[in-house]
């Protein structure tokens, strides 16, 4: 009697077990995504699609069940604000025929992001003592909504939050001011004082905008003008930012090479560092800022013939490098280009793609992120966690980023 006992208790702690680990890549349904027989590609697409499909039910499964995707690694991440309008948009961006969208899911995801949704349009808000990158977020549950729901109410009221965020001269910033035309960080700021901005901040609103039709010339003109000044455009107006306060500032304009830099107001913030020209520091060009550069200006309603964008085209074609952003100093005591691989490989593959870019950079991309996909489908890294790419979510997004625009000449849009 005491032996079948014992064994009928461990054969109960095994079934106890097997749940437990059954669990634990559940999705908000409480089970698991499995593949597809849609999600299964053949014939010469099944070494391109099937990581870009194992990706995608990667990150179908971390969907929590308010809806949310919310980080486990970094707190500014953990309310779900930034995080779910970005995940959904990225998983809306691919094709159904790679990956079927979970319907229910995406309504969850939705839900979530209405009801984070304040009075002024934004989300990332709902701590005023801690934003959650509230243009940044605004942007992207935009997208989602304009994706899903191009009717919704709260459209035109998230497009006239961004539209109020420019840095202009109602917000007392004027023409001479570096940051003027861009956006930041977001939030509630005293006027004339920018905090955060940067190019990545206000190409994604350049795009919502658009998107959502509400990109008027005035807003658009002034976007120009900072675009200008981060492009390091001859016909710019303002000087460009004083990167040695001893030295002067007269002389010949930094070089003008058709690349982009970040920021012009946190200087620290720009990857590429600086480099020295008629003996006078400029701040440097580089990949993932000129790809952001490139789909700005396109945001805009620039063509590519425009002489801005050819410039931006041929920085790009010159420096092709996958692995590592072309710019950024190699030998600095802060690894950047190895922090911003990913976001590096998803803007490069944006880019290229909206700029119908030749070459073998959708192969280069593919094999590149082939060698660095865990077996469930997950990517992270691993080498810095400068830009929080060690939090799998957001590397894996960005994964699916490249691998969405690198793929979408051979499957269906």
């Amino acid at each position: 009697m005491t032996r079948h006992r014992a064994a009928w208790s461990l054969m109960l702690l095994i079934l106890l077990l097997a749940q437990l680990t059954g669990c634990q890549n559940s999705n908000s349904h409480g089970v698991e995504i499995q593949p597809t027989a849609a999600a299964e590609p053949a014939g010469d697409d099944l070494q391109q699609r099937i990581p870009l499909a194992d990706s995608c039910r990667w990150l179908w499964n971390q969907q929590l069940e308010d809806g949310s995707w919310r980080s486990g690694h970094y707190g500014l991440l953990k309310t779900g604000q930034a995080y779910t309008p970005f995940v959904l948009h990225t998983l809306l961006e691919v094709p159904e025929s790679v990956f079927p969208r979970p319907p229910e899911a995406v309504e969850q995801a939705l839900t979530f992001i209405r009801s984070q949704i304040n009075q002024q349009g934004a989300i990332g808000m709902a701590d005023p003592d801690v934003l959650e990158y509230p243009n940044y977020s605004t942007a992207y549950a935009l997208l989602c909504l304009l994706k899903t729901d191009p009717d919704d109410p709260l459209v035109g009221r998230m497009a006239d939050y961004l539209k109020k965020q420019q840095y202009r001269e109602s917000r007392g910033f004027f023409p001479a001011h570096p940051a003027y035309g861009g956006w930041g960080f977001g939030g509630t700021l005293p006027d004339g004082q920018p905090g955060h901005m940067d190019l990545a901040h206000t190409r994604r609103i350049l795009q919502a905008l658009s998107a959502a039709a509400a990109l008027d010339s005035d807003t658009a003109t002034a976007a120009e003008q900072f675009l200008h000044l981060v492009q390091r455009h001859p016909a710019c107006p303002q000087p460009q930012p004083q990167l040695e306060p001893r030295r002067p500032s007269g002389g010949a304009a930094a070089p003008y090479d058709g690349g982009f830099y970040f920021s012009p107001v946190v200087l620290a913030a720009n990857k590429g560092r600086t480099d020295i020209d008629n003996g006078r520091p400029y701040l440097r060009s580089y990949a993932s800022a000129s790809c952001d550069g490139v789909l700005s200006l396109l945001a805009t309603g620039l063509p590519t013939t425009d002489e801005r964008v050819v410039r931006a085209i041929e920085w790009l074609t010159l420096h092709r490098e996958i692995d590592y952003p072309a710019g950024v100093p190699a030998d600095h005591p802060e690894p950047w280009g190895e922090a911003v691989h990913f976001y590096h490989l998803a803007v490069r593959a944006e880019a290229h793609h909206s700029i119908q870019s030749d070459g073998s950079w959708r192969e280069l991309i593919n094999d590149h992120l082939a060698t660095l996909q865990k077996a469930d489908g997950h990517f992270v890294n691993q080498a810095s966690p400068l830009m929080k790419e060690d939090d799998p979510l957001l590397a894996t997004s960005l994964a699916v980023i490249a691998l969405t625009h690198a793929t979408r000449n051979s499957v269906s849009q």
